[in-house]
């Protein structure tokens, strides 16, 4: 018998018999074929235990806000980390949580925190108590690079855990080498080699290079591919959407992404003064709403346009949390409710991957550069998409299967239209869909209002009363 909250999927439950008693495993499953969901069912079914959940900063947050509160039917306490506590109250709250009795314990904390003492030592004191636990790090190739001293403290860590994980959905992102630290952080024992020297003189072609009377040594390609597959074949797990039968042909998933100080700051702010002005019958048109609702939005997006029409960058994590998708996901189509948005994304994304691997598609762009867009995304050419509303209809997009929403706009038609650019006829896979979207505030509420298909139009007032209460 399993214990589940949601009934699991076929490819689920086979994962699930095949790692329940496993003291390690690596889940290489592509986004939307439920691997946090596989992992958590393991949990649930097993022993009481304390979790140590690690993520690229940002994706913890998720695990707080919507995966265990979705997949988790069993009595449980969790703590997510935003930081290191330096208020009496943050530092109660840390204390309160290290002290709660409770079955299944959750620690959740980004990887870049282990870097320093503050972020390592309660997460150390959290794994020494008396208590079977597991590790799972989410995004695992975070953890790629053996000299990184966030993956050095991950692997002093996964030596106090009884159970280890790891999760991506892929766990190569620049080459084969990646996985050596990601395997010795499930065991010492799971791969047969000792150093990252070994393991690279196995599987890197290097040769000598000098420049300027100095010599050292390049990785050229890679060979015995094969043979790293079947070492790794017998604890890891490889799902594509496309062998998953029994997934559905859209798949939705949301990605929480905190503000930062200054966009909080910010977002109150104007939260503040809408709440005045509503109170003064300053707002009173549907209009008015809307515009006070677009301010407060694009904040949480990344921006700010001040009363002399100047735009101003705030610092946000939804570059980051798109940045971290791309890495294990492309080709990948983009929506942005804003042309700023765009052209925010499309630096990111040209400074990671080059400026010929990014096309965009909005109010400013040309016919024959619009035209000229789809044709490179499609023909394989660039792998990001970036579009407003003027990309949410009539394209084919399909050699894409993930559109993320970087900002939703108020259009329940542009949602739905822009759903079917990469659900097309020609498409072989499922689809998935990312919002990002930052918790109990109007990105909540907007996303809300889409799926339970609201008429945005006439109740933009009466969304302004109730996101200024919130």
């Amino acid at each position: 018998m399993i214990t589940t909250k949601l009934k699991p999927m076929e490819h689920q439950l086979q994962a699930y018999d095949r790692f329940i008693n496993k003291d390690y495993g690596a889940l290489f499953c592509e986004m939307g074929t439920g691997k946090t969901k596989i992992i958590l069912d393991i949990i649930q079914n097993g022993v009481e235990s304390n979790i140590l959940v690690i993520a690229p900063n940002g994706l913890h947050l998720n695990w707080y806000h919507s995966e265990i509160p979705k997949h988790l039917d069993i009595n449980h306490a969790c703590y997510c980390w935003k930081g290191t506590p330096t208020s009496k109250k943050a530092k109660q709250e840390l204390s309160d949580f290290m002290d709660r009795e409770s079955p299944y314990k959750f620690f959740l904390i980004n990887v870049e925190a282990l870097r320093s003492l503050s972020g390592y030592k309660p997460v150390e004191a959290f794994l020494k108590a008396k208590r079977h636990s597991h590790i799972i790090i989410d995004e695992s190739t975070c953890i790629k690079n053996p000299k990184a001293a966030q993956t050095r403290a991950c692997l002093k860590l996964s030596k106090m855990a009884d159970k280890r994980w790891i999760l991506n959905g892929t766990p190569i992102t620049q080459g084969p080498l990646d996985l050596f630290s990601q395997c010795k952080f499930l065991s010492p024992d799971s791969i047969p080699y000792s150093s990252y020297t070994a393991f690279k003189s196995q599987f890197a072609v290097e040769t000598t290079i000098t420049m300027q009377n100095r010599s050292f040594r390049k990785i050229t390609g890679y060979r015995q591919l094969e043979r790293l597959t079947k070492e790794i074949e017998p604890f890891s797990l490889k799902l594509d959407k496309k062998d998953c039968l029994d997934l559905p042909d859209k798949t939705f998933i949301e990605q929480h992404v905190d503000m930062t100080k200054e966009q909080s700051r910010a977002y109150t702010d104007m939260k503040d003064l809408c709440m005045a002005q509503l109170a003064s019958g300053e707002i009173i048109t549907t209009t008015q709403a809307l515009t006070k609702l677009l301010k407060l939005h694009q904040i949480l997006t990344g921006f700010i346009i001040d009363d002399e029409g100047t735009t101003i960058e705030l610092p946000n994590n939804r570059i980051p949390r798109l940045l971290q998708i791309a890495e294990t996901k492309k080709p990948l189509v983009i929506f942005c409710a804003y042309r700023h948005n765009v052209l925010q994304v499309s630096k990111a994304l040209s400074e990671a991957y080059g400026k010929d691997k990014v096309v965009t598609y909005y109010g400013d762009t040309s016919q024959d550069n619009r035209t000229g867009a789809v044709t490179r995304f499609q023909n394989g050419e660039a792998d990001f998409f970036i579009g407003t509303s003027a990309a949410a209809k009539g394209l084919t997009l399909h050699r894409a299967d993930t559109t993320v929403y970087y900002s939703n706009n108020y259009s329940l038609e542009t949602r739905l239209q822009s759903q079917d650019r990469i659900h097309r006829i020609g498409q072989t896979n499922r689809c998935t869909y990312i919002d990002l979207i930052t918790p109990n505030t109007i990105d909540q509420m907007i996303l809300a209002a889409l799926e339970a298909k609201k008429d945005l139009a006439t109740s933009v007032l009466q969304d302004l009363t109730e996101i200024l209460k919130s």
